[in-house]
């Protein structure tokens, strides 16, 4: 497998595109209100057993929530219960682990991680895992063997697969840079007051540096300079023995490397597949259903043989439509039903080893009773539905509508794109609704006018749908 990253920055959005074996699977935005990872100083204000959590003062706009699961308990208040070691206006240490949404407020927890390339750190813990992605017994028994020696006793560690590629070296300085900075963490929590930030993690592009920059890399392209230097200077920090194509090209990248569709898609319903078979995703609030479908396709040989093919190519499709659309919690899919076990078998085989390319936790829990396959998925940070749509105020949250910053943001992509135009002025039509989202938006197309040395003339059109818009010079179309 060969991996792209195709990083995109502009002053009102940054984004990272993932692309594997030619084809989009991931895609990040930049969320300048992003805590996931943070580490607080939090006040204990609620403690409700009947509901299995605890609500706790971060310092944010609404309470984070913390389930019992959660709660990091001493050796003492082990057995107690979760609760037996909190009490009313407490302070604590807690990490964020999925953010703020909707009417929720952030979901914390007392199991504190501290990630890096090779290892991660578990301060609360003392044992020693490998990611089951290293499949070599030797290598995993020398990593033990290594861990085991130059470990701290009070202190667990996580493994990373890229441990395979790095040499012990690399990974022991890995070792005492994090020990270090948990050190610097327990400093600050004693010395600051509750409610306060401790610990801020990694910016937005390096964590995906961090997750996804290893041997399988071969070209990361980014349209801004600064990035291209923090880049650079990672792979150089890192030292990696593998070569990454690291370059600087202008203009919407993910225009000219045609992954603005493949996004598009990933807010259908419906998606189809080569075959000419397509797969309904419905996400509700406790799980999302995925159903398997013949579509046009007939086969060519028995009805067997034809469910058998739709499943393998289903199996090889959802794992990679689950990164790209963010999809987490507990998902049910309906795959055709198939009477042959070793067919079954084969596509749990495809299914599985997709599964391994995905960074988010994932587990299989079986097949239910009556023929779903069940699975669970880590879900951390929004997904392209969240970016792209809001709920539908006029149906009351049972349907969803289009986000008009999504596409404002879409539009001024658009025209920075626009600089090879010899015209001194550019029209961009768009519906009226828009029309409070451009208005409060003059500083970015103040900075698009300089940056094209054209002016730009907005014009609402009541005939245009919300998602529609044209751009044009000299009266030719340009875009629809």
């Amino acid at each position: 497998m060969t991996r792209n990253i195709i990083a995109e920055v502009y002053p009102w959005e940054s984004r990272v595109a993932i692309v594997e074996d030619g084809r989009l699977t991931e895609v990040f935005w930049a969320n300048q209100d992003e805590s996931v990872g943070n580490i607080y100083k939090g006040r204990v204000k609620d403690i409700l057993p009947g509901l299995s959590c605890v609500f706790i003062d971060i310092g944010l706009n609404k309470n984070a929530f913390l389930y019992a699961g959660d709660i990091q308990c001493s050796e003492k208040h082990k057995g107690d219960g979760a609760f037996s070691s909190l009490k009313n206006g407490q302070n604590i240490m807690i990490q964020v682990k999925k953010e703020a949404f909707s009417e929720k407020g952030a979901r914390v927890t007392g199991n504190i991680t501290i990630p890096g390339h090779y290892l991660v750190l578990l301060p609360f813990s003392n044992d020693i895992s490998i990611s089951r992605k290293v499949t070599d017994d030797a290598r995993r028994e020398q990593l033990r063997v290594l861990m085991n020696r130059y470990k701290p006793d009070n202190l667990g560690i996580i493994m990373r697969t890229s441990c395979l590629e790095g040499s012990d070296e690399e990974i022991l300085a890995e070792l005492r840079q994090i020990m270090l900075l948990w050190e610097d963490i327990k400093y600050r929590y004693l010395k600051y007051k509750a409610p306060s930030l401790v610990f801020e993690d990694m910016d937005f592009f390096e964590r995906i540096l961090r997750d996804y920059l290893d041997s399988e890399v071969s070209k990361v392209v980014t349209n801004d300079e600064r990035l291209l230097a923090k880049v650079t200077a990672h792979i150089n920090d890192k030292n990696y023995s593998h070569k990454t194509n690291v370059s600087f090209e202008q203009g919407a990248l993910f225009e000219m490397y045609n992954l603005e569709k493949h996004i598009r898609r990933a807010i259908r319903r419906k998606v189809w597949m080569k075959s000419g078979g397509y797969l309904v995703f419905d996400e509700t609030e406790a799980m999302t259903v995925i159903d398997v479908n013949s579509g046009k396709f007939t086969g060519n040989k028995d009805f067997s043989a034809t469910v058998f093919q739709l499943n393998c190519e289903a199996a090889a499709e959802i794992p990679r439509q689950l990164r790209l659309r963010s999809i987490g919690g507990v998902i049910l899919i309906d795959f055709i039903n198939m009477k042959d076990p070793a067919q079954e078998q084969e596509v749990m085989k495809i299914f599985r080893n997709e599964l391994e390319k995905d960074k988010a936790h994932t587990k299989i829990i079986g097949m239910t009773g009556l023929g779903f396959l069940e699975m669970t998925r880590r879900k951390s940070r929004y997904g392209v539905l969240d970016f792209f749509s809001k709920e539908c105020h006029v149906c009351n949250g049972r349907g969803r509508t289009l986000n008009i910053s999504a596409i404002t943001c879409e539009i001024k992509r658009k025209l920075a794109g626009l600089d090879y135009l010899e015209t001194p002025e550019i029209i961009c039509e768009v519906n009226p609704h828009l029309q409070k989202s451009f208005t409060q938006d003059e500083k970015h197309f103040q900075y698009l006018e300089e940056h094209l040395g054209k002016r730009i003339k907005i014009k609402y059109n009541n005939e245009l749908e919300i998602a529609s818009y044209k751009i044009y010079a000299n009266d030719i179309s340009m875009r629809l």
